[in-house]
């Protein structure tokens, strides 16, 4: 009788990597994913919501943060945030009839050079006519130039989604201008690359 082939059992074959959080959320484990192998695995992108990482209050389930795998050891995966984002369906669900959006879109350079694009939505009670509106773009531009320079990556993220004294920054300078019922950071994407072309596989 001819000899039957075995079959090879990939999922075996693989690896399991334990993914940890970014430094500034502390490190903490947040999944595992398989792999061929451990540099395999480098490049790869893995979203948690923030809730993961912070549990405090609940609305940080309304944040997605998106995890790229940056070097691996030992089966264990260091990661940088490589994108934030508001849950959608709660951002539209803020937009209320009688009331002004502004939106503010910008690229900016962290202290230790990393490249940066923040979506800035901020909301008020009434309607605004656009000259207000272009101001408030100004000021939340100011804000961010001013501040951002000075901050490391690490500091912006715990600036923007921990104590959120970026925000509350923004907020009090839009103030001078109109009333602000909300200010909300509805992405951040960071633009430099940080894993080589080769061991990085398409998103």
């Amino acid at each position: 009788m001819p000899k039957v082939a075995k079959v090879k059992d990939r999922w075996k074959a693989k690896v399991w990597i334990e993914v940890l959080a970014p430094d500034v959320f502390g490190n903490v484990s947040i999944a595992k994913i398989p792999a061929n192998d451990e540099q395999a695995a480098i490049g790869r992108v893995v979203p948690i919501s923030y809730y993961q990482v912070n549990s405090e209050n609940p609305e940080n389930n309304n944040i997605k943060l998106y995890l790229q795998i940056t070097k691996v050891e030992s089966l264990k995966a260091k990661t940088i945030v490589k994108r934030i984002e508001y849950a959608r369906e709660v951002y539209r669900a803020m937009i209320k009839r009688g009331s002004s959006l502004v939106e503010w879109i910008g690229d900016y350079k962290t202290s230790d050079g990393m490249d940066v694009r923040l979506h800035i939505s901020l909301f008020t009670p009434e309607k605004i006519n656009w000259s207000r509106m272009h101001k408030i773009r100004l000021a939340i531009n100011k804000v961010l130039t001013e501040n951002i320079p000075n901050l490391t990556y690490d500091q912006l993220l715990e600036q923007l989604l921990k104590d959120r004294t970026l925000i509350e920054k923004v907020t009090e300078e839009a103030k001078k201008i109109y009333p602000v019922k909300n200010v909300v950071l509805l992405s951040l994407k960071l633009l430099s690359k940080l894993v080589k072309p080769l061991e990085t596989p398409a998103e």
